[in-house]
């Protein structure tokens, strides 16, 4: 039997500051008018969450994947990345790259 799981624990890291990671106030400035009030609400309830049952696992569910969408357009390659999965999704694995098996190596004792 397993002991249940301490929500003080979380199953993520939360990453804040630096290129990779903006800050809410970073997320909050670059966004345009329409989803930064929707980002206000969702980050408000995620807060909420976190500081009524000290989970912040919904807290970096609402952070971590518009911290990435903000990276991806600061780099101006969002579009190309949303197009590359989609192409991927369909099948398309045309610009995959395969690992060469060939190149991997297996430690020496």
């Amino acid at each position: 039997m397993t002991a249940p799981r301490d929500p003080s624990a979380p199953d993520v890291t939360i990453h804040t500051g630096g290129a990779l990671w903006p800050t809410p106030g970073q997320l909050r400035a670059e966004l345009p008018e329409g989803a930064r009030e929707e980002f206000e609400v969702e980050y408000g309830r995620a807060l909420d969450h976190a500081r009524g049952g000290g989970d912040p696992t919904l807290l970096a569910h609402v952070l971590v994947p518009r911290q990435w969408r903000l990276v991806h357009h600061r780099n101006g390659d969002y579009e190309a990345v949303l197009e590359r999965a989609r192409r991927i999704r369909e099948g398309d694995l045309s610009g995959v790259v395969r690992p060469r098996v060939d190149r991997l190596f297996r430690a020496q004792w």
